[in-house]
């Protein structure tokens, strides 16, 4: 049985009208120490105890008494009435027998039954409210990222209808055979888009950073992470010497990028004559 529908049981245990299989699997789950449970039956039954206190002391009083008897004898014309009194009426300040102590016990059982049940269905309603909650939290980030992917869309599509953009295609070395890359970019305007895909997780403490190459000198074209599939988005507003660019490789590096490129090769430009990226010595 789960943690929730064992939370559910609670009011009634509390009460002490819970029996069969569900008191066993309820008592078991107590035992190994769950003070979620503990902590909820302990302040049920002290507001039953509190309501046991207080219920016993309430009187009528005489105006409502009257009214009382009044309907009955409207509704009763000419029937014999059995006027009921207060025990303290008839025994004085005795205590009264057996046959009517158990009254204010039975009313207030009856009390504590209608205050579980209240519980109950109060407690599945936050239960419901919270998993409605969860999913429109998981509606607004889906949202979110259809709105990502819309903008991203319109950015390629920019790019796309402008006859200056070029489009340069990139592999995977040795170290992701698996991995590829695209960038589209815009000497004139020296803007890009570049898109990778099944690119390994980086290292905890490393980043994967872009490098464009002119006249054979590696310039930092910018940093991106990667998403669980190993996809990974960059927009490059001001790529340095677009115009003179010759190819482009994604490297591993230190997060936050590095002036010139010290790590393995994960993507290299399909065009490139080698796979070796080098800082100029």
């Amino acid at each position: 049985m789960s943690h929730e529908k064992l939370q559910e049981l609670c009011p009634v245990y509390a009460a002490g009208a819970l029996d069969g299989e569900e008191l066993r699997e309820l008592e078991k789950h107590l035992k190994s120490g769950c003070s979620i449970c503990q902590g909820q039956i302990r302040e049920y039954r002290e507001v039953m105890a509190e309501l046991a206190q207080r219920l016993p002391g309430l009187e009528f009083s005489a105006a409502l008494k009257s009214r009382v008897m009044a309907q009955i004898e409207e509704e009763l014309p000419g029937g014999r009435l059995m006027e009921f009194k207060a025990a303290s009426e008839i025994y004085g300040k005795e205590k009264p027998t057996k046959a009517f102590a158990w009254l204010p016990w039975a009313c207030t059982l009856a009390a504590g039954a209608v205050l579980v049940v209240s519980l109950w269905y109060l407690s599945n309603l936050k239960r419901e409210l919270a998993r409605q909650q969860s999913q429109l939290g998981q509606q607004r980030d889906q949202i979110y990222q259809l709105q990502n992917q819309l903008e991203r869309e319109k950015l390629v599509t920019a790019f796309l209808i402008n006859p200056e953009v070029r489009v340069t295609m990139l592999a995977g070395t040795a170290k992701s055979p698996r991995a590829a890359g695209k960038i589209l970019w815009n000497p004139r305007e020296k803007k890009a888009l570049f898109y990778a895909s099944n690119l390994p997780a980086p290292p905890s403490g490393k980043t994967y950073q872009l490098w464009v190459f002119a006249q054979n000198k590696p310039l930092a074209a910018g940093i991106f992470s990667v998403d669980p599939s190993g996809n990974g988005f960059l927009k490059i507003d001001s790529l340095a010497e677009a115009d003179k660019a010759q190819k482009f490789a994604v490297t591993l590096e230190p997060a936050g990028g590095v002036p010139q490129p010290t790590g393995e090769m994960h993507l290299l430009s399909l065009f490139a004559p080698s796979p070796t990226l080098a800082p100029p010595g």
